[in-house]
């Protein structure tokens, strides 16, 4: 959302931003800078990039930084404008793209407004919620009724990363994107995993973008110890195996190469992977050439190009 950038440009505490070269240069919680250009904006240039790789329907979400780095009040009336906006960019181009709500997470009730507003009303499909909430874990507990109404609406989360909270000897950019930003999300991810909503809620709908970030080569190692923890009293301890939580969560294919596409199969299965590109980020037209060389079944093929998505996100009549 343009108008949010500039309106970065002028606070003087973060989030804010430095317009330079046609770009703007956001300073975030934690040390993070991330850079957001012109044609991250540009629904045109969207337009033609998804005819270029044959995708009808996309998923647009509002990127770093998300309202809920404002705080308080200023968090929740940003969300809301956010939300006004792509629901208009959304109505202008029919048929071509759906939408992932924003939540400021400003105070519990509004953002439960918020997602109401955007679900019954807007016609949002789902919900963003970014690895951490300003540098707070995901599931602190004045969160956790936030998403425990989103998985009574029976929509989606899209959990997408963050200004990490953890920068340290990941400094240097290509770490920062390579492995900080799949680490918090991977953090954000086994700690709703250890929650416990999964068990509480059956509605519960996780999608973690990048293939699950580094899920699924760790999962083993972090479910057997999340398995034989004894929690403080006061604090949740799962019922059932922590696998059959993890199990549950949704990937996409932002793989980066075919042999993790292939792993990401082999490890989640078909039915729980979507196709994903991260336009207009990093290599966003390799993956449907992966997915076309992925030693899978056509109706597997199929289910990852749409059905999977259309039956999540209650696209099928």
């Amino acid at each position: 959302m343009p108008e949010y950038l500039e309106y970065l440009t002028g606070r003087g505490n973060l989030p804010k931003a430095v317009l330079r070269g046609g770009a703007y240069f956001v300073s975030c919680g934690g040390g993070y800078t991330q850079t957001s250009a012109a044609v991250h904006a540009d629904v045109e240039q969207k337009l033609r990039d998804m005819e270029q790789i044959g995708v009808d329907l996309a998923v647009i979400n509002h990127g770093i930084p998300g309202p809920e780095m404002l705080g308080g009040a200023e968090a929740d009336d940003w969300a809301a404008r956010m939300n006004d906006f792509q629901a208009e960019v959304i109505q202008k181009y029919p048929g071509k793209f759906i939408g992932w709500a924003n939540i400021g997470f400003g105070s519990p009730e509004r953002s439960i407004q918020e997602v109401d507003r955007c679900i019954n009303e807007l016609g949002y499909k789902g919900v963003q919620l970014f690895s951490n909430i300003n540098q707070k874990v995901v599931d602190s507990p004045e969160f956790m009724p936030v998403y425990r109404h989103i998985a009574k609406l029976g929509v989606p989360i899209n959990l997408h990363p963050t200004a990490p909270m953890n920068l340290n000897g990941m400094d240097l950019q290509p770490l920062v994107r390579g492995m900080s930003l799949m680490f918090d999300s991977t953090l954000a991810t086994m700690r709703l995993v250890m929650s416990g909503i999964f068990e509480e809620e059956p509605g519960f709908k996780l999608i973690v973008p990048h293939t699950g970030g580094w899920v699924p080569y760790l999962r083993g190692r972090v479910e057997r110890m999340i398995d034989i923890y004894e929690p403080p009293e006061g604090e949740p301890k799962l019922a059932r195996p922590s696998a059959e939580s993890v199990d549950r969560i949704y990937v996409d294919t932002v793989a980066h190469s075919p042999e993790t596409m292939k792993y990401c199969y082999e490890m989640f299965g078909p039915e729980k992977i979507m196709f994903g590109t991260d336009h207009p980020f990093m290599h966003w037209e390799i993956y449907r050439e992966m997915m076309d060389g992925l030693g899978c079944t056509d109706a597997e093929r199929e289910l990852i190009y749409h059905t999977n998505a259309e039956t999540l996100l209650g696209l099928t009549s």
